[in-house]
């Protein structure tokens, strides 16, 4: 099992995780191109992590599509409009809630 240690910042460590950081921004931004391409759906979603994570080499890219998949599944299929796909889950209601919640 690995272990995690806390320590003195290095320069080097500061380096490594700024750039760390503008390459999730890069990440980012790619992916909402894209999404503005595919859409937002389960195939779109799909489709822009996947190409969001053939673009960033490496763990990182890995990293970008293992993320996004673990965020729609954590939203569950309601999110999707699928939440009839598993039994017991209501599909998400669509519009404002009734007046009487409020």
């Amino acid at each position: 099992m690995a272990q995690a240690s806390i320590g003195v910042p290095t320069m080097g460590g500061v380096q490594s995780s700024l750039m760390n950081y503008g390459v999730g921004i890069a990440a980012g931004l790619l992916y909402d191109v894209v999404r503005g391409f595919t859409g937002s759906g389960l195939i779109g979603g799909a489709i822009s992590a996947s190409v969001t994570g053939a673009a960033v080499r490496g763990v990182a890219g890995e990293m970008v599509a293992v993320s996004s998949g673990f965020a729609v599944g954590q939203s569950g299929l309601a999110g999707l409009g699928l939440g009839g796909l598993i039994p017991g889950a209501a599909a998400a209601p669509a519009g404002p809630p009734p007046m009487d919640l409020i």
